[in-house]
């Protein structure tokens, strides 16, 4: 398991959701995304537009055989 505590940098455009999602998805492990009243999947289109915004400071949790390159990626286009 990774975990890597963030403070999200940017409101994500339509066209940056969708690679985020498609990049989520891509891995095998899970990936969690906490914040102070929430915990969504990461690989859900619902919950990442509802709670995912600039100034947002959260948690990202990885746990699976590839955790470490998913939770590099995930931050990556959250900072």
């Amino acid at each position: 398991m990774r975990v890597k505590d963030i403070k999200i940098s940017k409101n994500l455009s339509v066209d940056e959701l969708v690679k985020f999602i498609n990049t989520a998805n891509i891995f095998e492990s899970d990936i969690k995304i906490k914040g102070t009243n929430f915990t969504i999947d990461a690989k859900s289109i619902i919950g990442v537009l509802t709670l995912v915004r600039a100034g947002l400071e959260v948690t990202i949790m990885t746990i699976g055989d590839d955790d470490e390159e998913a939770l590099r990626a995930i931050s990556d286009l959250l900072l």
